[in-house]
């Protein structure tokens, strides 16, 4: 293995040690064990390959003899979180152990081993790779519902976000979904339309684009997707199938309908749906829905399986899990154009993944606020304008074992950033609370951004 210039490919850089790149496929191999001292010796490769601004250097593996390309992993950082491999497929795939890939190891941890402190549990990250979001050839259509079961009347949840929501949320969270800056909130764009630009130049093979696998108009039927994708050139190790992702207007009866104007179209998959989140009777819509398509074993083309989870609104589908956040999220909104009019342009995220928190040690704990709003200080001549960031959360119970969960995770979500929360409850004050949420935030962020609070009505009249 070897570091190659990422500008001049023909530049070698340095050869890896025996040990680095033993480490490397330990690190990167399904079903690998890591070493003490892999974690090091990786570390030190991505900070060669990514200085965490810029791509500086590829990785390039030598386990192609002969051949003019070899295979290749470039190193990424999100907007919160390490550095980690990807796998570069347009130069060809691995022959090594590599060829089964994952960008970190405690992917295969069992989530029933996560550690009771708070914040050290096994984080929640999203899909490394877009090829993982294609079933592995030996899944494929040997899946099946459980014994008695009713095909297209189940939904269920999971203690932890199963592989389609992760799958889902990582598609929204790259696609932009999960992220609404201030100028956006008074436009509105058909959700479809935003995707199919977005994942027509994201590549997943050489000869594979994410546009062509994941669609987003329901009224295509399975068979038709279908008879398009088997004439995809296909990754060898996968199985042929689709991914359909759109925003339904309800789900009811085991089925996800989206409202037309050629009537109703619906997606009924015959494994049922998962929910994500708090609404598991699926009844405030709309929802985002991504469903797997396939064939059966018979060769028919079919919607085998799906994901739910809760959107904001049709113009607006930011990924929520329950009503609770939805008033939440409709106050913090209202902030965000009040504080423009006073100068401050605000960003909202909506994380779907952990976020890491640095403790005094150096190591890591993990946390997931409801929101997030970033914004910079009013720049004044030439000082730097600084990121401030506010976490907010959604406090929808006041159960003593729920409150006292909750201020353990509020201790590491206050290193993040200014944690604010808001109470909600089905009862007559919650106008008086989201009024007092109004105010503190917005004082919050003027205070933050170096603007002069606004007076009040009384002030303005002395």
């Amino acid at each position: 293995m070897r570091l190659i210039d990422r500008d001049r490919p023909d530049r070698i850089e340095r050869s890896l040690t025996p040990e680095e790149a033993a480490a490397v496929r330990r690190f990167c191999s399904e079903g690998q064990g890591v070493q003490p001292g892999d974690v090091g010796l990786v570390t030190a490769v991505l900070e060669a390959m990514h200085d965490g601004r810029h791509v500086r250097r590829w990785l390039e593996c030598d386990c192609r003899p002969g051949s003019q390309s070899q295979p290749r992993l470039t190193a990424r950082v999100r907007d919160e979180g390490p550095r980690h491999f990807v796998r570069m497929h347009q130069y060809g795939e691995h022959r090594c152990t590599l060829a089964s890939f994952r960008q970190d190891p405690e992917e295969e941890v069992d989530a029933d081993d996560e550690l009771s402190a708070p914040g050290k549990h096994h984080p929640l990250k999203p899909v490394g790779d877009a090829l993982d979001y294609l079933d592995d050839i030996h899944e494929g259509v040997a899946r099946s519902g459980s014994p008695g079961e009713s095909p297209g009347d189940r939904v269920e949840s999971e203690k932890r976000l199963p592989r389609l929501g992760r799958i889902m949320h990582t598609l929204l969270e790259d696609a932009g979904f999960a992220t609404v800056p201030v100028d956006s909130l008074k436009v509105k764009t058909r959700s479809w339309e935003r995707l199919d630009a977005w994942a027509h130049d994201e590549a997943m093979s050489p000869e594979l684009t994410l546009g062509q696998i994941l669609y987003f108009k329901p009224w295509i039927s399975p068979a038709g997707k279908m008879a398009a994708i088997d004439s995809l050139p296909w990754p060898g190790t996968k199985a042929r199938s689709a991914l359909l992702l759109f925003v339904a207007d309800e789900v009811r009866e085991g089925a996800a309908v989206k409202h037309t104007a050629m009537g109703e179209r619906m997606v009924r998959p015959v494994k049922g749906i998962r929910a994500g989140g708090r609404d598991q009777g699926l009844k405030q819509p709309p929802y985002w829905i991504l469903a797997v398509v396939d064939r059966d074993r018979d060769g028919n083309g079919r919607f085998r399986e799906a994901f739910v989870q809760h959107a904001y609104s049709a113009a607006h589908p930011v990924p929520l899990d329950s009503r609770y956040e939805r008033v939440t999220l409709e106050s913090l909104f209202a902030v965000m154009e009040w504080v423009r009019k006073r100068g401050v342009n605000v960003t909202l995220c909506k994380p779907l993944f952990d976020r890491e928190v640095l403790e005094p040690d150096g190591s890591s704990v993990w946390c997931r606020p409801d929101f997030e709003l970033t914004f910079r200080t009013v720049a004044v001549g030439d000082t730097t304008a600084r990121l401030h960031r506010i976490v907010v959360e959604t406090m929808g119970a006041d159960a003593p074992e729920y409150l006292e969960r909750k201020s353990r995770t509020h201790a590491i979500m206050k290193r993040w950033g200014v944690l604010i929360e808001l109470r909600v409850a089905n009862d007559d004050g919650q106008a008086e609370r989201n009024d007092a949420f109004f105010r503190r935030v917005g004082a919050k962020i003027l205070h933050l951004a170096g603007v002069p609070r606004p007076p009040t009505d009384r002030e303005a009249h002395q």
